[in-house]
């Protein structure tokens, strides 16, 4: 039964920024601020709650659309959004979109990393005419490869900005505001492809025992008994992920605990999470979260 928003304790974060600011957390979030003044976006990277087990946020954006990309798979994303029910797998790489106007009241794991976009709507009118007859609806945890793709060109461009800046992002937008408003959700191939629950608990029971060795394709399709071709396929299915997008956040949501407790040299990290050496993880998290390990270690331990 899920808490009545009412009943919540209220926690915020303390950016600057209003819009991720009036965020009704119910525990205290963390998050990395970036912003780009001359074309007034803003974008957060959400790096989790306080804490474990599952948190809940409430909010409303009058002035502003949220657009989400998942830097974590673990757990669900469920409540209410503008008063209908929502409840998805959250998977690494997934985008949400969200219009102004809409209010949101979600529970989620409190680990859950999130890159988020606010897109004003004086913005929204001027890269979507209205004479394109396009209107952006909201979108749930969908995987689209080119708008994450491209929200993750515009924090590159905000973080490291070039001489053309302006104009860069300026097309950026056009380009991520035309997908959104144009999204329909892919049709799943490959439908007639069949794994058991017991055979795809035994690949991720597989994967989570050997999260610090090498693991093969070979050695999950053995395990659930197909071809590795016909493995790949069903894998995806079943749970939104390729094997190697679902091993390599697996091993990235270890390293989020391991540097959570604060009690492992990075090294010995490293090793427990299937990497070579403390300079191979080190730019493999940096990557995956813009953030170095002993960076987020020194926030998520206060």
């Amino acid at each position: 039964m899920r808490q009545d928003p009412s009943d919540r304790a209220a926690c915020r974060a303390s950016t600057g920024i209003a819009r991720y600011d009036s965020i009704n957390f119910s525990r205290t979030p963390i998050a990395d601020l970036v912003s780009h003044p001359a074309s007034r976006l803003t974008m957060i990277r959400h790096l989790g709650v306080q804490g474990d087990g599952i948190v809940s946020s409430t909010s409303s954006h009058d002035d502003a659309a949220s657009l989400l990309i998942n830097l974590t798979s673990h757990g669900r994303y469920r409540g209410r959004v503008g008063g209908e029910p929502v409840d998805k797998p959250l998977q690494r790489g997934h985008v949400s979109f969200v219009p102004a106007g809409i209010d949101i009241d979600i529970e989620y794991p409190a680990s859950h990393s999130a890159l988020l976009l606010y897109v004003p709507l004086d913005i929204i009118a001027a890269t979507l005419p209205k004479a394109s007859g396009a209107k952006p609806g909201s979108i749930h945890c969908e995987r689209n490869d080119r708008l994450a793709q491209l929200v993750f060109m515009i924090e590159s461009e905000i973080r490291t900005p070039g001489f053309a800046s302006d104009l860069m992002i300026d097309g950026l937008m056009r380009a991520i505001m035309t997908i959104v408003a144009r999204h329909q959700s892919p049709t799943p191939d490959g439908q007639r492809l069949y794994m058991s629950p017991a055979k795809l608990n035994r690949v991720i029971e597989y994967v989570e025992a050997n999260l610090d060795g090498d693991i093969g394709l070979d050695d999950l399709a053995r395990i659930a008994g197909l071809s590795p071709f016909h493995f790949s396929r069903v894998f995806k299915l079943a749970t939104g992920e390729t094997p190697y997008h679902f091993l390599g956040s697996r091993r990235l949501n270890r390293a989020r605990a391991l540097l959570a407790r604060g009690e492992m040299p990075l090294a010995e990290l490293a090793l427990a999470c299937g990497f070579a050496s403390q300079s191979h993880f080190t730019a493999a998290f940096t990557k995956s979260m813009g953030i170095s390990p002993g960076r987020y270690r020194k926030q998520r331990l206060g």
